[in-house]
């Protein structure tokens, strides 16, 4: 396909490493990069919050949970007295768009809190809070984090065995790797190992709006919700819009889940398209393919 060679010619002039790449119109593979031969699972890193939106739809649909419903209800054994007027108010919603109110973005899974913090409920519930729930966007681990708890605790299964029958086994995702907190929770927010072909699979499920292989796997309604923009206010961490895990493109129409260092699956119904790839270069990965391939893909449509 002509859009790739000269991306990925583009991508090796500036020393971008891009480990593979697929191009999908429909269902229809239009277009293939493979740096590595062998397809292997690699870190997706916050491509795993879109995973874990997916879920949170799953369990909307199944009726476990609102979102509406009370963060605290689902941990009254933490304390949170310290912020308790805005706690008491973070719902279901504000974890899946990261409004919940928190000063900072707490840490991620490179910083150094990672490698001592044992109890991460704990760990938010004793947090700074600055802002009532809904009013700021603060990207952050911890909202797909609690998440992924939350249906834990309703379910008494950890979020990869929530998901193998409902989602992973139904992508034919066999046998999932998913990092889990100290405490063993699965982290959510990151830590999910997907192949180029894995990721593909959940793409075109987002394409399809919630159906694979003639089976709705999600409600076409969640998605809906999930893939807009959710957020009232802007802020420029927001960039521009974020769902329920999944960040809006340039275009203000189409959405993409975003992992770190170039993990992405672009999704853009109104072209019929979808771009998955698993890059490694902590440079503005985004910006390249969607200027370098994006652009010229929608042109041609």
């Amino acid at each position: 396909m002509k859009e790739v060679n000269e991306f990925v010619e583009n991508a090796f002039s500036k020393n971008i490493i891009i480990n593979y790449l697929q191009i999908y119109r429909g269902s229809q593979k239009i277009g293939e990069y493979s740096r590595i031969e062998q397809k292997t699972r690699l870190n997706v890193y916050s491509v795993s919050k879109s995973v874990t939106a997916i879920a949170a739809g799953i369990a909307v649909d199944e009726g476990l949970f609102n979102l509406n419903d009370n963060l605290y209800k689902f941990f009254p054994e933490y304390d949170f007295v310290k912020a308790k007027n805005i706690i008491s108010k973070i719902k279901i919603e504000n974890l899946l768009t990261m409004t919940t109110g928190l000063a900072d973005s707490l840490f991620f899974l490179d910083d150094k809190e990672r490698y001592f913090v044992k109890d991460w409920i704990d760990y938010f519930f004793k947090s700074e809070f600055t802002d009532l729930p809904s009013m700021v966007f603060k990207y952050n681990n911890f909202g797909p984090y609690l998440v992924s708890c939350i249906i834990e605790k309703i379910t008494h299964l950890k979020l990869v065995e929530f998901l193998q029958p409902r989602l992973f086994d139904k992508l034919n995702i066999g046998n999932p790797n998913w990092l889990e907190c100290p405490k063993g929770h699965t982290i959510g927010a990151s830590g999910l190992f997907l192949t180029i072909d894995e990721m593909s699979r959940i793409g075109l499920l987002l394409l399809n709006q919630g159906k694979f292989n003639g089976q709705q796997l999600v409600s076409k309604s969640y998605l809906e919700l999930a893939t807009k923009n959710e957020l009232h206010t802007i802020n420029a961490d927001a960039g521009n819009g974020y769902g329920y895990g999944f960040k809006i493109n340039d275009d203000l129409i189409s959405y993409r889940a975003d992992g770190k260092y170039g993990q992405f699956i672009f999704v853009l119904p109104k072209e019929d398209l979808m771009i998955s790839c698993q890059s490694f270069d902590d440079r503005d990965v985004y910006s390249f393919i969607w200027n370098n391939l994006i652009i010229p893909l929608k042109n041609k449509a």
